[in-house]
């Protein structure tokens, strides 16, 4: 995750996000914001005995992928954490004290599972394998296949409402 040169070329590749009209998208990414460390805690750190720290928080964080002098905008994830702490593995079968991010999408719905499905597999091939992906969404009618396929879950719940 680097800032690249602004001499270089750029081409998107992008994804249509109708959410980013809607207001009730703002309202849950700025609560989503608000309340990161549960969101995480709940998703990607969950059952983690070990505390990890917030290093930032970033909106609209744009993926790139940069090769030479060639960079191409694969599009914008709603929020980036970056995060400090002992991390457990899989790979290594240990935890280990890295920096890592978590890529947060935020849906008001999810119309269609297959392109959300292809717009988070396109954030994945461009970034390192220590990176988590979670959606944040009311609607968690596709919960299990998105969790199927290597992807959090956490269910937005309007705070203002009785549920």
């Amino acid at each position: 995750l680097s800032c690249p040169s602004p001499a270089v070329a750029s081409i998107k590749l992008g994804f249509s996000d109708k959410d980013k009209k809607d207001s009730k998208h703002d309202v849950i990414q700025k609560w989503v914001e608000k309340n990161i460390k549960t969101v995480i805690e709940e998703t990607c750190m969950i059952g983690n005995p070990n505390p990890f720290t917030i290093k930032s928080v970033k909106w609209e964080y744009p993926v790139n992928h940069i090769s030479g002098n060639y960079k191409m905008l694969v599009g914008y994830v709603d929020i980036v954490a970056h995060i400090k702490g002992q991390i457990y593995f899989n790979d290594s079968k240990q935890y280990e004290e890295v920096d890592s991010y978590v890529f947060i999408e935020v849906k008001t719905e999810i119309p269609s599972l297959g392109e959300l499905i292809r717009q988070m597999r396109a954030y994945q091939n461009y970034n390192d394998k220590r990176t988590s992906y979670v959606i944040v969404s009311p609607d968690d009618r596709h919960i299990e296949t998105l969790e199927s396929q290597g992807f959090y879950f956490y269910k937005y719940k309007d705070p203002n409402q009785l549920f």
